[in-house]
Formats: structure tokens, C-alpha cells, sequence
């Protein structure tokens, strides 16, 4: 076994190789991985964690629990791979009062879609901390939409449900809902530029309005965002009823329907002239964040110029996007949605949500299905939401959507 190292890197160095009954032997090669830890994190000290590698082909498996910066040795074949480390870490910092202390924090990496391959192998993994959020996290994301009893797509009724995980009073005036620019289904050859790491492309952002204190929730509350605030039962009687919905996103009179009762987003920005629409496979992802005075300068200090290469067959062409990005380190929640026999690869970067959830598999099991998040616990008669920032583990794929409606489970 080798022995992991922090310093201004953390070195980890896994031998990789297999045999085979057959004749022919399988390709093995040694793979030499090296894990940046954050760089603020002070003289850190490994508590305890895991290392999981996945062979995306197979979709196996193997999960290892790191002790004392100890890593055993993977017996893997060549082929392509996801990579996930999840550790906690011990280091110093300073209190309230300036003292300097010894504290606990998480950390995390994820490297996606690597070819190891060649004999000899180098990866670099950059570590990013991992802290729970303390403000409203996305509870329900309804994006698949519903089936008439006679078999016809309905869109009307998808909806967002945000949740106050905290135990104080928080108000949603300035809250802003935001669906990624790059899909999970779709890897882009040669995008340029990646900016993932700092920033969330995005492709429409909604705002709730107020002046800071206009509309609190309650700890333990929720509120509903929707497309069309009605009770939707009664034009189709498999959806559900969104009279109750506290907030509507609205794309103007001339392509849109407006529930006067029920008060309208502002809209900010949308690369679509129509009316937004979540993707109903869920191959976008969504996150909120709070923007305060941003709105006049969103457009232009915003603003995103992108490209790829699409390649079909022999027919290859670079494409030119324009779109939004929205700063990582204001993101509030983030939830990565695509489908089991659809993902490609990350629109978010793992330090927002580390893998991702669906509702369905591209296929009709997804109507009148959504994500869900699941319940970690009870205080008094608060009911806390699991938030690990990784949306495999925190939410209940292909549920069943109750808006308004907190589940204890």
C-alpha cells in the first residue's frame, strides 16, 4: 500500500492491475493520482474516508475506506472511470476571538469519464471543502409534467418547492432559480470555456421580488414556485392542484397565462422567446442563489460566450453559444438532474452536488414523477432535510410529487 501524503499536494498512488483466465491478457496500467487539498486549509491531518472507483462501461463498483492516509491497492483493468474521494480532515484555524484552534471539516473530489489506458497513467484531482448549508435548500423539482387520462402530454403544472432548513426565519425577496446552460446528456467536445469550477452556466434565471423582508418562511416552511398557479386537477385529472403556489415565473401575456391572485417572478434572463419550460427528462439542472442589487448588471457582467466542436460521422462543425454564468460562491442549493441510460457528464461542478438524480429514465415512467428530497431527522417538530450536496444520496428519485406538502417518511 502506499501512503498518502499532504502537503501542498496530497499524493496517492494506486497500481492498478488484473489477470484473466483467458490466453489473452487484460491491459493493466499503473495509475498515479494526485489529490490537491484546498489551500486555505491549514497543516490539515486525515481523519478517516473512502475512495470509490466506478468503470463506467459496467457500471461496477469498488469502494475502499482510507485509514490514516493508508490506500489499498485497486486491482482494476484498463478502461474508463469515474473517480470519487470523500474524506474528512482535521486542521488548524482560528475562533471568534482570534485563538487558534483545531477543527473538522469535509472534503471531496470527483474526476469523471477517464481513459486509463497506456501502461502508466497520471490524474490530478483538485479536493474542494465540503460544508452544509444553513439556508433554503430545493426540496421538489417537478419538471416531467403529467399525462391526460387520454394519453396527451401536459406541461402546465411543473413546479419548484424551496425549503427553509434552518431554524430561524429567512425571506425569499431576491431568491433566484436558475436552470443550467449545458445538459447532462450532451458532453461537449472541446468546450472552451469551461468555466465550471467558478461559475454555473446558465440559460434563464427568475427572481422572486421584494425589498428584503417582504415575504419570510418560516423555519421549517416551504414555498412553491410554478408555472401556472391553478388547481391543475381540474383540466387533467392526473396532476394536482397549484392555486397554492406562493410564486409564478412569467414569460409575458402574448405567450404565457397569469394567475393575477398569485404574484409573478421577474424574469432576468432566458435564451428562449417562449415560455420556459423545464426539460421534461430532466437533463438540466437547477440552482438558487440570492442576487440582491445584480439585476441591471446581470446581462453584461454576466454574460457567456462559449463554443464546442459537434462531430457527426464525418460532418464537423464549431458551434457558438451565448448564455449567463452565475458565481459559485453564491449558489445557495444546486440539484443535478439526467437519467440512468442518458448521462454523459457534470453541467454543475462536484463541489455544488457531487453526483446527481432523475425522475424516470427518459421514458413515460417520468410522468407525474419527481426529485425528491429525503428527511434526515426531526427537531421538536421540525422536520430537517438531508443536504450532503451530493443529489444521489439526498434525494428520492421517480416520487411521487406533493407540493405544499412535507413528508415526515
Amino acid at each position: 500500500m502506499k501512503k498518502l501524503i499532504f502537503g501542498l499536494s496530497l499524493l496517492m498512488v494506486v497500481s492498478l492491475f488484473s489477470c484473466s483466465d483467458d490466453d489473452d491478457p487484460i491491459l493493466q496500467s499503473d495509475l498515479n493520482l494526485v489529490l490537491n487539498p484546498p489551500a486555505k486549509l491549514k497543516a490539515p491531518t486525515f481523519k478517516n474516508g473512502t475512495v470509490t472507483v466506478t468503470n463506467v462501461n459496467s457500471g461496477e463498483e469498488i469502494s475502499k475506506d482510507l485509514y490514516g492516509f493508508m490506500l489499498p491497492t485497486l486491482n482494476l483493468e484498463d478502461g474508463l472511470y469515474n473517480f470519487t474521494v470523500e474524506a474528512e480532515v482535521d486542521y488548524f484555524t482560528r475562533d471568534v476571538d482570534d485563538k487558534i484552534i483545531y477543527a473538522t471539516t469535509g472534503i471531496r473530489g470527483f474526476s469523471e469519464n477517464v481513459e486509463v489506458t497506456g501502461g502508466s497513467f497520471d490524474l490530478t484531482i483538485d479536493l474542494f471543502e465540503y460544508r452544509k448549508n444553513t439556508s433554503f435548500v430545493i426540496s421538489e423539482i417537478f419538471f416531467s409534467g403529467t399525462k391526460t387520462p387520454e394519453g396527451k402530454q401536459y406541461n402546465d403544472d411543473k413546479y419548484f418547492e424551496i425549503y427553509n432548513n434552518t431554524d430561524k426565519i429567512l425571506y425569499a425577496d431576491d431568491l433566484c432559480i436558475a436552470e443550467s446552460e449545458l445538459n447532462t446528456a450532451q458532453s461537449l467536445n472541446e468546450y472552451t470555456p469551461d468555466v465550471r469550477k467558478e461559475y454555473t452556466p446558465v440559460s434563464s434565471v427568475y427572481r422572486i421580488p421584494g425589498d428584503g423582508d417582504d415575504y419570510p418562511v418560516e423555519p421549517g416552511k416551504s414555498i412553491i414556485v410554478c408555472d401556472v398557479a391553478i388547481d391543475h386537477s381540474a383540466e387533467n385529472a392526473n396532476s394536482f392542484d397549484l392555486s397554492i403556489a406562493d410564486f409564478e415565473w412569467f414569460d409575458g401575456a402574448d405567450v404565457d397565462v397569469d394567475v393575477p391572485e398569485v404574484p409573478n417572478m421577474e424574469k432576468i434572463v432566458s435564451t428562449s422567446a417562449s415560455v420556459w419550460g423545464l426539460h421534461n427528462r430532466g437533463f438540466t439542472s437547477y440552482v438558487i442563489f440570492k442576487m440582491d442589487d445584480m439585476a441591471p448588471e446581470f446581462n453584461t457582467d454576466n454574460a457567456y460566450h462559449y463554443q464546442y466542436t459537434f462531430v457527426w460521422g464525418d460532418f464537423v462543425k464549431v458551434m457558438d453559444f451565448d448564455a449567463w454564468k452565475v458565481p459559485n460562491n453564491i449558489i445557495i442549493d444546486a440539484v443535478e438532474c439526467s437519467t440512468v441510460s442518458d448521462y454523459e457528464w457534470k453541467a454543475l461542478d462536484p463541489s455544488l452536488d457531487l453526483t446527481w438524480t432523475h425522475a424516470g429514465d427518459g421514458d413515460d415512467a417520468r410522468y407525474g414523477k419527481c426529485v425528491k428530497r429525503k428527511v434526515s431527522h426531526k427537531e421538536g417538530n421540525r422536520i430537517v432535510l438531508l443536504d450532503t450536496n451530493n443529489s444521489e444520496f439526498d434525494f428520492i428519485p421517480t416520487a411521487d410529487p406533493t407540493p405544499g406538502i412535507i413528508e415526515e417518511e
